[in-house]
């Protein structure tokens, strides 16, 4: 059983997935001033309805990380009135008590057959998250 919580024992999980980007056409969807935007870098997911897990520790922690890496970060934050769907983030975090952080790539089209997104995003989460892997002191 111990080996069990060996892997859970980093104090911080980063949940990865997509990030709906502000697309040209529906802009007005997304909040003015927390839109992700195609190549500007991972984004940090927040909702005041929890259905993301981060908070203001691992949305800092997170970004301390992407700027000690010089990779650019973005904050999307769900409009107030408007739904949004959820991460394996809120799950993760009540079952097993670690602090987490939702991320996610700024994508077009999400979930449909000509999903989009942009490659130096890509390259900028491999490099944030490599450095997140090798970290062996975390906050």
């Amino acid at each position: 059983m111990a080996e069990f919580f060996l892997p859970i024992q980093k104090p911080v999980l980063v949940a990865a997935d997509n990030a709906l980007g502000v697309h040209p056409n529906y802009a007005e969807k997304h909040d003015a001033n927390h839109g992700p935007k195609l190549n500007a870098g991972p984004v940090i997911k927040v909702n005041s309805n929890q259905r993301y897990a981060t908070n203001s520790e691992t949305a800092g922690f997170f970004r301390h990380l992407c700027m000690a890496e010089e990779v650019p970060v973005q904050s999307f934050v769900v409009r107030s009135d408007m739904g949004c769907g959820s991460t394996i983030g809120p799950i993760t975090a009540s079952h097993l008590g670690v602090r987490t952080v939702d991320i996610g790539l700024p994508t077009f089209a999400m979930h449909s057959i000509r999903e989009l997104c942009g490659s130096h995003d890509l390259a900028h989460l491999v490099k944030v998250l490599s450095a997140f892997y090798a970290c062996r002191e975390l906050p």
